[in-house]
């Protein structure tokens, strides 16, 4: 598989479409990424990594419609949640990642 960037070496354009392949949602796409990584000796925790970050990012859409949802209609959707726990410790209010006290939000929902 020939990578396409000279700006981002090929470690990086693995992990990257490791992490796209996910939040997309393409297993052809992450079976790919994957076997180009490991024949390149990308270290399995960098990919596992990489993976985790394209769900986070692939859940973030549907996490954010089911709060609003709550706090629009009153229907405690949050509560169900199936997303992923985010292991990032950047707050969003602080520039960064996930929020997982977010995680607790509706505990007082009965």
């Amino acid at each position: 598989m020939k990578l396409k960037s000279r700006r981002l070496d090929q470690e990086t354009q693995l992990l990257v479409g490791i992490s796209a392949a996910v939040a997309s949602g393409c297993i052809p796409c992450l079976e790919k990424m994957a076997e180009t990584a490991s024949k390149a000796g990308i270290d399995p925790k960098k990919m596992r990594e990489s993976a985790i970050i394209g769900q986070y990012v692939k859940d973030q859409p549907a996490y954010h419609m089911k709060e609003a949802a709550d706090k629009l209609l009153g229907v405690h959707l949050l509560r169900f949640r199936t997303q992923a726990n985010c292991h990032i410790d950047d707050k969003r209010n602080e520039g960064g990642g996930c929020d997982c006290e977010l995680d607790n939000q509706n505990e007082s929902c009965g």
